[in-house]
């Protein structure tokens, strides 16, 4: 569970001292908020500023010798005091200061405070010469170096203020967004899956297992956290693949053992990695310009969302990032601050959802086969026949059909087609006209899907032929 209630505390004086920091108090709550020494904005104020990170697990190096320890001084740095997710430059300050003032720190950029702590104070607390401030380095390894080089700084910075015409603008140097996933992935070991998983399993595990492999393009069925066949099928086509097994017949195929799932968090670690490449590099406000511009209208392209690629942050890619903003539940009007500026929440939720689909992308263009077509005509409600039965045979291997093969087109297997076009996005609404109709683009669908599988059978029966020759040359 998330802990919104992050303890923040001097990485310097942990570095100056060589000593253990007691833990923050609890973050002061909005309704005490006060304006420190209220003046006409802007104007400008020294202040000193610290560094913190995010620590991770098995990091090449801690501050305070540990894991546990750095936590304990830095915080878990998941969120701030005013709920914000954290993010490259996130300003902690005394509470004087208001959530939202703007500020602007040599060396850092524009930042807003969304943080406060115990040890964050005005000036001549704890023999401090003037006001404090914390800002955030990044995760791990990384953002650990980024802090220790920062340091403890006295500097000169603008105050402007609650102002919303001014916006947030960090940069700190080799940070991206891909830095969450690539150190969290780097650190944290074989941890997805922590135990083997076999069919006619039920849990959350296997409902994990197979969104993981619908990520790597290998799966195609609603996740119901069963392992029935069509989960052990995608699980061997996964291994042959990954080079776990030769063939259907080898020992181990199918089973989600300690091999497999090693292989498996590889897959996703090497996924996250190729997310990397399609991600911008930094907050992004409108006339920008740039290659980070071009690849966030790149990965609003992949997400389906209409923009052309022009490298200017114009009204276009405001709009497509507005809308992104509101189908993703990050803000609901035009109105609200950061509506169409592409800041750190919608980042972390772009990366997200951009995983989703960057290795699927990948994997379908390194799979080359011919395409199928077993259905040439349209199927509905009450017909009756050969390609009926085929149809239901196939919705039974995704385990989206209850009955067996009939060959007649009733309201369960009505309902089956329904839900595998609502697990392909075909469509979302049951009161949708073509809901439950087997129309052409729920056949195009079924067809990728079968001559895909089709190809990886070949693939699979190619490896069994060749086992023997093998063998043969190796003795």
């Amino acid at each position: 569970m998330l802990n919104t209630k992050r303890l923040i505390n001097s990485f310097w004086l942990a570095l100056l001292t060589a000593c253990a920091i007691a833990s923050f108090p609890a973050h002061a709550s909005a309704d005490t908020q006060q304006v420190a020494d209220p003046q006409v904005f802007p104007y400008q104020r020294t202040f000193i500023i610290s560094a913190y990170y995010s620590p991770l697990e098995n990091q090449k190096k801690y501050v305070t010798g540990s894991f546990n320890g750095d936590v304990r001084l830095n915080g878990e740095g998941v969120h701030s005091a005013d709920g914000s997710i954290v993010f490259p430059g996130m300003i902690a300050a005394p509470k004087g200061y208001s959530f939202g003032t703007k500020m602007k720190i040599p060396g850092i950029g524009v930042v807003a405070v969304h943080d406060r702590g115990g040890a964050i104070v005005h000036a001549g607390a704890r023999n401090q010469a003037y006001d404090r401030l914390d800002v955030w380095m990044g995760y791990g390894d990384s953002g650990l170096q980024r802090a220790l080089n920062w340091g403890r700084r006295t500097v000169a910075v603008t105050v402007y203020g609650i102002d919303p015409n001014i916006n947030e603008n960090v940069y700190l140097e080799g940070y991206s967004e891909a830095e969450k996933i690539a150190e969290t992935a780097m650190h944290s070991g074989p941890k997805i899956f922590t135990s083997d998983l076999n069919l006619n399993d039920q849990s959350d595990g296997v409902k994990k297992l197979q969104d993981s492999l619908t990520r790597l393009g290998y799966y195609h069925a609603p996740l119901s956290g069963t392992y029935d066949t069509a989960t052990e099928d995608s699980v061997i086509t996964f291994q042959v693949d990954a080079g776990v097994v030769d063939s259907r017949d080898d020992f181990g195929a199918g089973y989600f053992g300690p091999q497999t799932r090693k292989s498996l968090e590889d897959a996703l670690q090497n996924h996250d990695q190729e997310v990397k490449k399609h991600l911008p590099q930094a907050p992004l406000i409108r006339d920008a310009q740039g290659d980070d511009v071009r690849k966030l209208q790149e990965a609003l392209q992949k997400l389906g969302y209409q923009v052309d690629v022009t490298g200017i942050y114009d009204n276009q890619t405001i709009d497509a990032i507005f809308k992104f903003q509101q189908d993703q539940h990050i803000l609901k009007s035009a109105s609200d601050v950061g509506a169409g500026a592409f800041g750190p929440k919608t980042m972390e939720v772009l990366a997200s959802q951009l995983s989703n689909v960057t290795f699927d992308q990948v994997h379908a263009e390194s799979i080359v086969y011919t395409p199928v077509i077993v259905f040439h005509h349209d199927l509905k409600l009450g017909e009756s026949g050969d390609d009926v039965r085929r149809l239901q045979e196939e919705l039974k291997r995704m385990n989206l059909l209850g009955i067996d093969p009939s060959g007649y087109y009733g309201d369960v297997t009505r309902h089956a087609v329904l839900k595998f076009q609502q697990s392909q996005n075909i469509l979302s609404d049951p009161d949708d006209p073509a809901a439950g109709y087997f129309g052409p683009a729920t056949r195009e669908r079924l067809h990728a899907i079968i001559g895909e599988r089709q190809h990886l059978e070949e693939l699979v029966a190619d490896k069994s032929r060749a086992k023997p020759e093998e063998v043969a040359v190796n003795n």
